[in-house]
């Protein structure tokens, strides 16, 4: 089998922590045959791919060439990510490895992804969007409309802003955030931002100090975060 039970076993639970995300790539692991779903089988480094609406495509090892779904799909990488992939409508990725500085998620529709290793590279959406790291956030999110939730198993040093228009966005940070990234957040005038930071740079409490709302040119925005522990106490 191309991924393992680990592996396998962390999607799902990601899964059920964010409200069904990657249903249909859990399904297929649950059920004992997938008849209704034809699965693709490439191997790492394969040409670029286009599938189609029913179609999911698993690639066994590192993607480094496009892969494109106009409407949607389910798309599996057992590796990591160093290309582009332009998605649309319904559908989940699953990459079981890193997300590369210089690749590109660029999705509308609904946005379901997995990471199980770091996100350095760019995700750029205009719809709703859900997206699991495994590990350390050092790239780039540009959130759509009309929410993003993202959950960090590892440190935020990254970038999080509005693709077009700050509207919701939920926040998940198993490791260490600094104020300043979530100030930045602030200031981009999400409608409601919340979000909990298991270690900063400043004394666990609530923030920001001054109070959750927030008003800005495009109207009230409101923010609230709990910080747990301050990071080497």
């Amino acid at each position: 089998m191309p991924i393992s039970n680990d592996m396998i076993v962390r999607i799902a639970h990601a899964d059920i922590a964010m409200h069904m995300a990657f249903p249909r790539s859990v399904a297929h692991w649950h059920r004992d045959d997938d008849e209704k779903r034809p699965w693709q089988v490439r191997p790492g480094d394969c040409d670029a791919l286009l599938i189609g609406k029913d179609d999911a495509v698993m690639i066994d090892g590192n993607c480094s060439n496009g892969v494109s779904a106009p409407d949607g799909g389910i798309i599996h990488i057992y590796g990591d990510l160093a290309s582009t992939i332009d998605v649309d409508g319904h559908y989940e990725i699953i990459i079981t490895g890193d997300v590369a500085s210089g690749s590109t998620i660029d999705a509308s529709g609904f946005c379901h992804v997995f990471v199980g290793g770091e996100f350095a590279g760019e995700l750029r959406s205009t719809s709703s969007t859900k997206i699991w790291i495994g590990s350390h956030f050092t790239g780039t999110v540009k959130t759509g409309n009309p929410s993003t939730e993202i959950y960090i198993g590892g440190d935020f040093n990254g970038n999080i802003l509005p693709n077009e228009t700050a509207s919701l966005l939920w926040l998940t940070v198993a490791g260490f955030a600094p104020q300043a990234s979530l100030s930045k957040i602030v200031d981009c005038g999400y409608t409601q931002f919340n979000a909990s930071i298991a270690r900063g740079d400043v004394a666990p409490g609530i923030y920001p100090p001054n109070g959750r709302l927030k008003k800005t040119s495009g109207g009230n925005s409101f923010n609230r975060w709990c910080v747990e522990a301050k990071n080497g106490t």
